[in-house]
């Protein structure tokens, strides 16, 4: 098959979609697939494991001028939405594809994915990787109240006429279905499992407790309950915050008004975040308890950490939570100061609820193997363009 794929990050950017769509589109080279990818131009330079899986015939990119990043929220919507404008030229450039893929969050792109396999004439498959358009109103991203239900009702109409919708986790799946939506297939996130150069040294018991935090700060991780219960955990907890998004100017802000040492640090990438990982006894995922989204929300990170067979601290719900119990490598919290608070003051005084033995590793082996996603999305391609030809 000629596969073409929208994404708003493709390697050599570092980002969730990245990680996912690196691996399966590898994937689907080395089964024999030809991928074109259609995303914006990188000022990134790539790894040398970034620049092998770049350097295979299989694997065209298509770039398209692109506007800078920006740290507030309505710069992001800008920025996604112009790139979606600039990205159609590369869309309908080239061989016509036998299928075009479009994978969210980045709105925007869905729009351009459907217009595009509408001209074209080829079926288009929806990777959606968060709850759209739910999401969109429970965030209250868009401050205008007429431009969020009409983008909702622009994102309801473009899933309900894909040919295929993808979730990432089954819970979105089930709630998709019961919206009507007729096509649903899930392909979980995960990691590339055959890597063996992602190793992380434990951290030995020295009488103090690490927490990390590594990821995006904004308003869905809802961090400032993890500030909040630093104040009654003894000095020999260190917390550490690793990223950056629209709200850590105002948790560093917090932090200095309750008079915490908390250690604020920004983005890092491939070999310092193993050693961020080295540095913890504990790594947190969390996401804000008020949206009910969240339920069926699982963080790529998770499956990351659990692969690193780094004990995780779950301020989650739902099937991220489901996923943290079933693979014994850390435990779920309530979602609130006292619950968490005990939770640390008890890993301060039994450090051997810390071991994973590496349960998670195992856990990920079995069922978050990226690979087999790529496995997994080409069977479900060649379906749908089966289908699609017999109209």
């Amino acid at each position: 098959m000629k596969v073409m794929l929208l994404t708003h990050s493709f390697t050599p950017e570092i980002s969730p979609p990245q990680r996912r769509w690196s691996i399966i589109a590898d994937e689907l080279g080395q089964l024999g697939h030809e991928v074109t990818v259609v995303t914006p131009k990188s000022n990134r330079i790539a790894t040398k494991r970034q620049s092998r899986l770049l350097d295979n015939h299989y694997l065209k990119l298509q770039h398209y001028p692109s506007m800078r990043r920006s740290k507030t929220m309505l710069g992001k919507v800008l920025k996604h939405g112009v790139d979606a404008v600039l990205s159609v030229p590369a869309a309908f450039r080239g061989q016509k594809p036998d299928v075009i893929i479009a994978t969210v969050p980045a709105i925007p792109t869905l729009i351009v994915g459907f217009v595009a396999s509408r001209l074209r004439g080829v079926p288009l498959v929806v990777d959606l990787r968060d709850a759209w358009p739910d999401l969109l109103s429970e965030s209250q991203v868009i401050k205008f109240r007429w431009v969020e239900p009409a983008i909702s009702k622009i994102i309801s109409f473009v899933v309900n006429k894909s040919d295929m919708l993808v979730t990432v986790t089954y819970g979105l799946a089930g709630k998709m279905k019961r919206n009507g939506v007729k096509n649903v297939a899930t392909i979980t996130n995960g990691v590339e499992t055959e890597r063996e150069d992602l190793t992380v040294a434990q951290r030995e018991i020295d009488g103090e407790l690490h927490i990390l935090y590594l990821g995006n700060i904004g308003r869905s991780q809802g961090l400032e309950t993890v500030i909040q219960a630093m104040e009654y955990v003894p000095e020999s907890v260190r917390l550490r915050i690793v990223g950056q998004g629209t709200e850590k100017s105002k948790l560093m802000s917090l932090a200095m008004d309750l008079g915490l040492d908390i250690d604020f640090q920004d983005p890092v990438y491939g070999q310092e975040v193993l050693e961020n990982y080295s540095w913890a006894d504990t790594s947190l995922v969390s996401l804000r308890p008020d949206w009910p989204s969240f339920n069926h929300t699982v963080p790529s990170k998770l499956y990351e950490l659990l692969y690193l067979n780094q004990h995780v601290s779950g301020l989650v719900r739902g099937e991220a939570a489901e996923i943290i119990r079933d693979s014994e490598a850390g435990t779920v919290i309530e979602q609130d100061v006292p619950s968490l608070a005990a939770y640390i003051n008890n890993l301060v005084a039994n450090p051997g609820i810390l071991r994973t033995d590496r349960r998670g590793t195992d856990w990920v082996m079995k069922h978050g193997s990226l690979r087999q996603a790529g496995r997994e999305y080409a069977e479900l391609l060649a379906t749908v363009v089966d289908a699609y030809s017999k109209r």
